[in-house]
């Protein structure tokens, strides 16, 4: 059963119900689940597809090779073995049996896959598919052409905002991201999936809401036991995961791995000069790897507090990173086979990370939870905030998530992320920090905000004496990311 994806699927329907030809972009990370949306968008409407996949690091004559194969399998089944030169001979094939096999009023899909694997050096690909467009498509109303690819950075350079002949040909453009928890926790229902709330907010802070990882889910096994066996199991379908992702999405991707093991080893993230200067390299010579990452949805850039629009923190977001850079047996010497998820989990280092890892998924659901609070239309943005006392005199601050409402009101929502079983106690020395947190703040800041007290937990927190005497909203994880 298709999950999800609603937004996408709006757009796709309104450009086949459209009287013009289309263009489409889809562009996300790998596993996320574009090829099968735009799979359940044709068989959904009964369209005419022919879909061609790239294939990675082989050569253009065997990509051409496959293409006279898809040409054959998906629109003329009669077609002789034939062979072509290059992609001008692939696009004219292409034109030619569409011309001679399509009912002008029946809608058809083109469906490019991986298009940065095909865009291979000195091919020429997408000069063709720009003369293919411009002078075959747009004089037709009933192609759809989708080019897709998982090397984000790639397709936002390359079709989206492409200089040359693609320039603004687009129609729509479809960036894909992973599930929030309400559609993971959907599609873990429809697979009969019977888990507590805290058992979801468990596998989603493993897998985040990756398609192709949350498939791979058993229902008749706990949360820990499908951790076990899907990354750490000795036949488990992830052991390769992180590595292959990266080789998939980026050409060279040394750089990569050593900005995510820097980002995922500091949760409030870096500047981008303290960032160069731990992976020893050059702000110029990381900024491209850098801004790879982020469009890719691995790394998010933050603005800091206080400061000038243009400085910003970086902060690993993808949840699966997080935990391969943290749990996951680095030792060449060991296997990860060797671990014992089941007592890994259990154990206070990974109960105390886990607080942490929750802490990046309210990032995540920024939007949900500005819902929960009612103040959707508010515009605000989000924050990391800490102080460092500069001696003995001075007491220090840490704030989870600094709400900031960029509206002129100054008003402010500090935001603590709990990760617990049952209901939050607040303590009377966390009663103690809490004040002194805001004290802090207040003190940095000259007093200049109205600041607002808000709880993010996964089942409340206790009313008692201190809860009431902080005056402070209480938002638990059902009211706000689990709402549909």
């Amino acid at each position: 059963m298709f999950i999800g994806r609603k937004s996408e699927l709006d757009i796709f329907e309104s450009e086949m119900n459209s009287n013009r030809a289309s263009f489409i972009a889809v562009y996300g990370r790998r596993r996320i689940g574009k090829t099968e949306t735009i799979r359940h968008f044709c068989v959904k409407n009964n369209l005419r597809n022919v879909e061609f996949t790239g294939k990675l690091g082989v050569t253009m004559s065997s990509q051409l090779k496959s293409f006279v194969d898809t040409v054959r399998n998906d629109l003329v089944p009669t077609l002789e073995n034939i062979k072509l030169q290059d992609w001008q001979d692939a696009f004219s094939l292409l034109r030619k049996e569409i011309s001679g096999s399509n009912n002008s009023n029946e809608k058809i899909v083109l469906f490019f896959d991986e298009v940065p694997w095909l865009d291979t050096q000195k091919s020429n690909f997408i000069d063709e598919l720009a003369y293919f467009y411009n002078n075959f498509v747009t004089k037709t109303e009933n192609i759809i052409l989708i080019v897709c690819g998982s090397a984000a950075s790639y397709m936002k350079k390359k079709i989206v905002h492409n200089r040359g002949p693609l320039h603004n040909r687009l129609t729509s453009i479809v960036p894909m991201e992973s599930f929030d928890l309400a559609t993971t926790k959907e599609m873990l229902d429809t697979k009969g999936c019977r888990y507590s709330l805290k058992s979801i907010l468990d596998l989603y802070i493993v897998f985040g809401g990756v398609a192709k990882y949350l498939s791979y889910i058993d229902s008749k096994k706990t949360p820990q036991e499908n951790v076990q066996d899907i990354i750490f199991g000795k036949y488990s379908m992830m052991m390769k995961e992180y590595e292959d992702l990266f080789k998939s999405l980026f050409n060279e991707s040394g750089p990569h791995y050593k900005i995510m093991d820097v980002l995922s080893a500091k949760w409030s993230g870096y500047a981008k000069h303290e960032l160069a200067k731990h992976i020893k390299m050059t702000v110029a010579g990381m900024s491209k790897s850098l801004d790879e990452l982020e469009s890719s949805g691995f790394v998010k850039a933050l603005p800091m507090f206080g400061k000038k629009s243009r400085e910003t923190v970086y902060r690993a977001s993808d949840p699966f990173s997080f935990f391969h850079n943290k749990w996951l047996v680095k030792d060449s010497k060991s296997t990860q086979s060797q671990t014992d998820f089941l007592s890994l989990s259990l154990s206070q280092g990974y109960k105390s990370w886990s607080g942490f890892a929750f802490e990046n998924i309210c990032f995540m659901h920024i939007d949900a939870i500005k819902k929960a609070l009612g103040i959707s239309g508010i515009p605000t943005k989000a924050h990391y905030w800490n102080y460092t006392p500069l001696d003995a005199s001075e007491h220090g601050a840490q704030i989870d998530i600094l709400l900031e409402h960029d509206n002129s009101s100054r008003n402010i929502d500090i935001i603590e992320c709990k990760y617990y079983d049952g209901e939050f106690v607040i303590s009377k020395s966390y009663h103690s920090e809490l004040k002194r947190k805001i004290a802090v703040f207040n003190e940095k800041t000259k007093f200049r905000y109205n600041i607002r007290l808000v709880f993010v937990s996964v089942d409340g927190v206790a009313r008692n004496e201190y809860f009431n005497e902080l005056n402070c909203i209480d938002v638990t994880a059902e009211k706000i990311l689990m709402k549909p």
